[in-house]
């Protein structure tokens, strides 16, 4: 497995896929793993913004795997669990009602949530933090798809390719499929769209008007295990932020902006209540 995966790091470079590494069946918990159940179709997922040590554990080396941000990578996405829980907080305070989300607090350079468990891990005492953070997303998935019947799973990232943009990543629409058959283009694509409503927020957005995704950010292994092209059935956007809507004194604004989307977006796209699932 471990040479498979080396092959696929080596051919699919950040378009990193499931494989048969599926999401852990028994939820369990853990301290380095923020959660919290919520009661919206919403989930917010961030996997590489934590800062703490797994006691015990020992930093990967990755050996035998490509190295750098499109493979095997140890570096934070500074700004990111602050941003996170921020934006959850902001979604509630604006809609009265909490979205679910999976935040970590552990470094990456211990586990990385957005690989799959072979490229992730390494060694017993990280597995339990990995183990956590995948089985409590994958029971929000299903929670909301049962109830919602759809949703929508943001996993927020940070890149230091352009400090003033954020990055779309969906595999160019594949992890929002049931999105565009419901609701046509003009939901992924266009003013209407999350990208969209985010740039009418303030915020600068690439793509626009359905040029494909920036090579690099299009989009990794969580949304491509969540995303509604598969039985998860939720449409699952990567959003890589950039610098300056990380820096801690821009949170809150970055958060109130993404916000407004999320609410907007929730207006068009998702049901009200649960006898609105289609």
């Amino acid at each position: 497995m471990r040479f498979l995966t080396l092959i696929l790091l080596g051919l699919a470079g950040a378009a990193l896929v499931a494989a048969d590494t599926p999401p852990p069946a028994k939820l369990s918990t853990h301290p380095l793993v923020a959660v919290q159940e919520g009661t919206l179709p919403i989930i917010i997922s961030a996997p590489h913004g934590g800062s703490k040590d797994v006691p015990g554990a020992t930093p990967r080396t990755g050996e035998g795997f490509v190295k750098g941000p499109s493979g095997f990578f140890t570096g934070r996405d500074g700004g990111t669990e602050e941003l996170a829980l921020a934006i959850a907080k902001a979604v509630e305070a604006q809609l009265k009602a909490k979205p679910y989300y999976v935040v970590a607090r552990s470094h990456r350079k211990y586990a990385d949530m957005n690989r799959p468990v072979e490229v992730g891990v390494e060694g017993p005492k990280a597995r339990p933090v990995y183990d956590a953070y995948h089985s409590h997303l994958a029971h929000y998935c299903r929670a909301v798809q049962k109830v919602y019947g759809r949703g929508l799973l943001i996993d927020v990232h940070g890149q230091g390719t352009a400090a003033d943009t954020i990055f779309r990543g969906t595999q160019n629409g594949r992890t929002v499929e049931l999105l565009v058959k419901r609701f046509g283009d003009k939901a992924h694509n266009g003013p209407d769209s999350f990208f969209g409503l985010l740039d009418k927020a303030g915020c600068k957005t690439f793509p626009h008007d359905g040029a494909k995704e920036q090579a690099g950010f299009t989009g990794g292994y969580i949304v491509q295990t969540y995303g509604s092209h598969g039985s998860f059935g939720i449409d699952a956007m990567q959003l890589e932020f950039g610098a300056q809507y990380r820096a801690k004194e821009k949170t809150e604004d970055t958060a109130a902006k993404v916000t407004s989307a999320i609410v907007e977006y929730r207006k068009k796209y998702l049901p009200e209540s649960p006898t609105d699932k289609q």
